[in-house]
């Protein structure tokens, strides 16, 4: 004589079919995510991106990105976008920074300089130690060394950034001042300093 299944073992049944089907569903996500990956090929460079004096370079969220000397290298302008500004300066004495012992990077607080003074800061590893100072001792200052033209020496360079008028770059005994009438020209020479230290330019 056959029975007929209980209603609590059928409850069960189901139970075990409803746990059984989420982790299923799941893994064919899965399969299927992995294969649209394989046969798709690697997505598409969204942004701009072009080879500069056979160095690759992508813009991406942070900035101008390419692989320099070995090392990654990540600037707010590409060298593209340069081109025009950097050949109006005479860059061979930039590379008499390598020969000191310690740089000062001197600002007034009162000027915004910050962002390319920060930019030479994060990317210096071709140079000798640096510091950040002030060009005079105002309110602001805190803490830092009061550097000036008069402090550089031939191991101790001082680099001067200020806004002004005109766009110059002037070198005078290791002391290098950069002068722009906006903090976007200001950090675009810095950005030239970089690329040439790196001998992108």
């Amino acid at each position: 004589m056959k029975t007929k299944p209980s209603r609590t073992s059928l409850d069960e049944t189901k139970k075990r079919r409803g746990k059984l089907i989420l982790p299923l569903f799941l893994g064919a996500i899965l399969v299927l995510s992995t294969f649209a990956i394989i046969f798709s090929g690697p997505s598409p460079d969204t942004g701009q991106s072009y080879t500069y004096n056979n160095l690759y370079f992508r813009l991406t969220p942070q900035g101008w990105e390419a692989t320099v000397q070995g090392q990654p290298l990540t600037l707010r302008h590409g060298p593209q976008e340069l081109e025009t500004l950097y050949q109006n300066f005479s860059l061979q004495q930039i590379t008499t920074l390598r020969s000191v012992q310690k740089i000062y990077l001197s600002t007034h607080p009162g000027e915004p300089a910050q962002e390319a003074v920060r930019e030479l800061y994060l990317h210096s590893t071709p140079l000798s130690p640096l510091q950040f100072a002030c060009v005079a001792d105002v309110e602001g200052c805190g803490d830092l060394p009061i550097k000036t033209c008069s402090d550089a020496s031939d191991t101790t360079a001082v680099v001067l950034y200020r806004i002004g008028e005109e766009t110059s770059f002037t070198v005078d005994n290791h002391c290098y001042t950069v002068i722009a009438p906006t903090v976007t020209i200001l950090t675009q020479m810095t950005d030239i300093f970089i690329y040439y230290l790196y001998g992108v330019f």
